[in-house]
């Protein structure tokens, strides 16, 4: 480190400039690891999107938005599950004993009645389509309100390493203009007096 290299800044340039890249470096490694959590944190709500995807289909496939087909194919998914038929029967028994209690078990009234609960039971297995389908629709909003976050922080830092690099570049700059002066006052054309005394 020279007394002129000093005087003139050539040394603080070379300083700045080692220390620019360290910065940069540290700043793009922080940068590298904010995106892995917020990949980490969006794909965290992929199961619920992917399940509240594939019942909102089943969902409208059931209601006859995707054809005939899809709706028979739906209806038999729900009617031939055990669980549908056996809570349907079950329910269908306990029906049947309170109105023959009553001397009212056979004929219009308990058909009327297995219709009812039919209904019901049919519509409450639909309903569980249904709020799977809005539970995926959250967790669709809430990964992208991670993925927004993650464009954020990517705006943020490209705009970080820009202005920080814009300072630094002017910083340089003015250092660059002292060499300058430096270098035409005292090297060109032998240089001044004084830098022949030194």
């Amino acid at each position: 480190m020279s007394f002129f290299g000093s005087l003139f800044g050539s040394d603080q340039a070379k300083d700045i400039s080692k220390a620019n890249k360290t910065a940069n470096a540290d700043l793009a490694q922080g940068y590298g690891a904010s995106q892995g959590y917020y990949n980490q944190a969006a794909g965290s709500f992929d199961p619920y999107v992917q399940q509240g995807g594939a019942a909102n289909t089943f969902y409208g496939n059931a209601l006859g938005l995707n054809g005939a087909d899809a709706r028979t194919a739906a209806e038999s998914t729900i009617t031939s599950d055990p669980l549908f038929t056996g809570a349907l029967a079950l329910q269908n028994g306990n029906t049947q004993a309170a109105m023959n209690a009553r001397g009212s078990g056979a004929g219009g009234a308990f058909i009327q009645a297995a219709q009812n609960n039919l209904y019901q039971n049919y519509n409450n297995a639909l309903d569980r389509y249904a709020n799977l389908g809005a539970q995926g629709f959250q967790a669709t909003g809430a990964k992208a309100n991670v993925l927004t976050g993650q464009g954020d922080n990517a705006y943020g830092y490209g705009a970080s390493k820009a202005n920080h690099n814009t300072g630094i570049n002017n910083v340089l700059g003015i250092l660059g203009t002292g060499i300058s002066g430096y270098n035409a006052l005292y090297n060109k054309g032998g240089g001044s007096g004084y830098a022949r005394a030194v």
